[in-house]
């Protein structure tokens, strides 16, 4: 057994055998007597011990722990001898690159030679020099060029600054390559290639032109004269010039300059490196370059004295930065994943508040029924691993190391891949449990009484109830009360969803005289929710007079608003009656204009109606946009004439101003939220104008147009807002978004109607000669048209229409086209 010594070369103990000791200690004395006469000669003896702890690390890379005589004599072969190259040292030092050349020539046979019999490359990720995923160092190891020009290529494309739109595109790429691409962490670093540094020994700003100039061996003139031309051609290379400068690294020691011109780490290639460093040459930029770069060598000795000044400042500011960016994505992230389980605990009940819970209108405990509990699970861990990613590569920012080991991301990343593929697979399935509709019809009489019956609303506040019920009033000539109820939903075939339909109920009770409708229908206890909605009709006996509450406006339908009435009608307690021309207001003060402010709500249970009226002068306008939570109507007149109705508090907070041929009507701080949950009404604007060309409503207005015959007219409803409209345009644009509905009468010449989201657009009574109708998302949409219609309807949305047969039809996805 042969004895051991353990020594420190270049920060690193090593474990050497006796006689490997020897030698090396002789050869270490004969380098560091060699370069002491130099200057900076503890910097270059430090450089060699680095390169000889590099060489003896590559040695042990196989297990061993013991450095022997022949991985000695392997490195003084690789690092030459003073010997070598001392009858050299007086030499000129144009001769010593051939000389030298001559002498490691014959070290450079084998490696070709090698080269030729290896075996074809193939690509991996370096996953031991990786920074995201290896990708970029893989690749530079596969083409053999620097990792740092590749990392750049994927920055400049994803920032998009040399060609637009590639974002995307590169994104996608680099998540490709680092799913398909087998991760590898032997790949080794080759020593001859070039590595980019800032020579900072020769700069002017940050050594960044220098170190490329010596990158490429080119003339750093050229390339400081190009950086400058390119702040007159967009400034795309005055970018350039900051990524470059800012990802790298400065070459401070001798083994760095010369990995930046691509030289092996050997003594000779040391000694050279010196030689030039104290044989700098004059004169080599020309007259012109030097006036041009004046101005940027001043910049450069501003910036440095900044530098020094400000340096540590910045360099805390710098790390604040990155402190509060790493806090910033741990919040983001520990914030989704407490959404997260929040909703997946209480959608599976596991919560005590779970029964108390809706999401939206639906119950908790309706949705529990109704879903896959696998699908949600896939769809839980499909958003929980990405926000979970988030959170740790924060707390990474923070810490600047990596928390987790290599084999807990990809088994993270294997699980998110198997909840993708098996959510694709569940959800389709789950929506074709929606392709499908079917009815329920049943019809229930009621016997005429001799007082004034009232019509009044039954406000179901349970959770286990769905508020999904339209009601509309019509009269007969029998002598009794009727109604005909429809009970509808949805399946994956017309036999599914009538038992969906058969789940829920709907109630109607007689009381002395008057009627009560409840306000939504009631599940089963075993019930699943299928879109169950029910559609009402009830009949009035014709000349039997008749009152509405004003709460009844929530499931009432069609009924005011094509009689030419509103709901601003049911605030005074009117009584009504059924003609067979229609439905006719027995009480209202038809002489006085609707803009008369003396209506009065008689129902104490709901807040007296507002007195209080601003009027505006404002006019010349054509468009009106409207958003938050208001009333609005507008009709057609010869002159211009807004008024604003609602509480004195509440018409403060109202700002209106027109620009140009619009008028713009909003609240002044978003906290109409806030007051719809008070219960308060609505804030009332009334417009007359002589023509209306656009009209828009965001959040969840109502509204109601009529009268107007423009050539073009275009409505655009987003959010939940409502619209009734009865108008007579040559062309009709109509757009609905989000939760939006919109009934419309008239007639036209055109209609382009787009539909997207849950928006519903009623069209039916809408005579158009001709239209073009897309249907997106879970929209509907009822048309009609006497010459062509063109329907497109995309995901599970449905399209209904009358009329003409010279009909084209693009289905996509589930969706459903159907004639009425």
């Amino acid at each position: 057994m042969k004895k051991t010594i353990s020594i420190n070369i270049g920060g690193i103990i090593f474990h050497i055998e006796e006689d490997g000791f020897e030698k090396l200690k002789s050869y270490l004395d004969s380098v560091n007597a060699y370069f002491s006469s130099f200057d900076d000669s503890a910097e270059i003896i430090a450089d060699i011990e680095a390169r000889i702890a590099e060489i003896f690390l590559e040695k042990l890379a196989d297990g061993r722990q013991t450095v022997n005589l022949e991985d000695v004599n392997d490195l003084i072969a690789t690092m030459g001898t003073t010997s070598d190259f001392e009858a050299t040292i007086e030499s000129e030092p144009q001769e010593e690159p051939a000389d030298q050349e001559e002498k490691e020539s014959p070290k450079d046979e084998p490696d070709a030679a090698s080269a030729g019999e290896s075996k074809p490359k193939k690509l991996y990720r370096d996953s031991k020099r990786r920074i995201l995923g290896g990708v970029a160092s893989g690749m530079a190891h596969y083409f053999g060029i620097d990792p740092l020009w590749v990392r750049l290529l994927f920055v400049i494309l994803f920032i998009n600054l040399l060609f637009p739109g590639f974002s995307g595109a590169t994104f996608l790429a680099y998540i490709i390559l680092w799913i398909v691409l087998p991760p590898s962490d032997e790949l080794e670093d080759d020593k001859k290639i070039k590595k980019l540094f800032r020579n900072t020994e020769d700069r002017v700003i940050g050594g960044v032109s220098s170190g490329i100039a010596s990158y490429f061996g080119t003339d750093k003139s050229v390339i400081r004269l190009l950086f400058v031309l390119s702040i007159f051609l967009g400034g795309a290379g005055i970018i350039l010039y900051i990524i470059l400068w800012l990802i790298t690294p400065e070459a401070r020691t001798i083994t760095e300059k010369m990995q930046m011109q691509g030289e092996p780490v050997t003594l000779s290639n040391i000694e050279d490196n010196v030689k030039k460093g104290l044989n700098v040459r004059e004169g080599e930029e020309s007259p012109l370059v030097k006036v041009l770069l004046f101005p940027f060598r001043l910049i450069a000795l501003i910036i440095n004295g900044l530098g020094k000044i400000l340096g540590p400042a910045l360099k805390f500011l710098v790390e604040l930065i990155r402190i509060a960016f790493g806090v910033i994505l741990v919040i983001i992230g520990f914030s989704m994943m407490l959404a997260f389980v929040s909703a997946i605990l209480t959608i599976f009940g596991l919560t005590s508040w779970s029964h108390f819970m809706q999401m939206g209108s639906i119950p908790i405990e309706l949705i529990q029924r109704s879903i896959d509990s696998w699908a949600i699970l896939s769809i839980f861990l499909i958003s929980f691993i990405p926000a979970l990613a988030i959170a740790l590569a924060g707390v990474s920012v923070i810490i600047k190391r990596a928390v987790t080991k290599a084999y807990v991301g990809w088994s993270l990343f294997g699980i998110w891949v198997f909840s993708l593929i098996f959510s694709a697979f569940a959800i389709p399935s789950f929506v074709a449990q929606f392709t499908s509709e079917e009815e329920i019809r049943s019809e229930l009489t009621f016997p005429l009484t001799n007082g004034t019956p009232t019509l009044r609303l039954n406000e179901l506040s349970e959770a286990r109830h769905l508020d999904n019920v339209r009601l509309k009033l019509r009269g007969h000539a029998d002598s009794t009360y009727s109604l005909l109820l429809s009970l509808e939903s949805r399946g994956s075939s017309r036999d599914e969803a009538k038992q969906n339909a058969s789940m829920v109920s709907y109630n109607v009770q007689q009381k002395a005289d008057d009627f009560i409708f409840d306000s939504n229908v009631t599940f089963s206890d075993s019930a699943i929710y299928r879109f169950q909605n029910a559609y009402a009709v009830f009949y009035i006996p014709y000349g039997k007079e008749f009152k509405m509450d004003y709460e009844l406006k929530e499931i009432l339908i069609n009924t005011l608003h094509t009689n030419g009435y509103s709901s601003r009608h049911l605030r005074q307690n009117n009584t009504w009656v059924f003609e067979r021309t229609g439905l006719k207001c027995v009480t209202c003060n038809t002489g006085r204009s609707h803009l008369d402010d003396d209506e009065d709500d008689q129902r104490s249970s709901r807040p007296r109606a507002y007195e209080d009226r601003i009027d505006y002068p404002f006019e010349n306008f054509d468009e009106i946009k409207v958003a938050s939570l208001m009333d609005v109507e507008i009709i057609q007149g010869e002159n211009w004439q807004v008024t604003l109705r609602g509480g004195d508090d509440e018409l403060d907070d109202v700002y209106l101003n027109q620009i140009g041929d619009a008028l713009e009507v909003k609240f002044r701080e978003d906290n109409w939220k806030w007051w719809n949950d008070q219960g308060v009404e609505k804030i009332s604007l009334l417009v007359t104008m002589p023509e209306l060309e656009y009209l828009e409503l965001t959040g969840a207005c109502e509204g109601e147009v009529k009268g107007f015959t423009n050539k073009e007219m275009s409505f655009n409803l987003v959010g939940a807002s409502k619209l009734y409209a009865n108008v007579n345009p040559e062309e009709l644009e109509i757009n609905l978004m989000g939760a939006s509905q919109m009934e419309v009468r008239g007639s036209s010449r055109y209609l382009e109607a787009n539909v997207v989201g849950a928006s519903k657009l009623q069209a039916h009574s809408l005579e158009a000669e001709r239209a073009e109708v897309t249907a997106a998302g879970a929209s509907t949409a009822e048309v009609f048209a006497s010459g062509e219609l063109d329907i497109e309807a995309v995901g599970v949305s449905k399209v209904k229409y009358r009329g003409t047969n010279n009909v084209s039809i693009r289905e996509e996805g589930m969706s459903k086209v159907e004639r009425d």
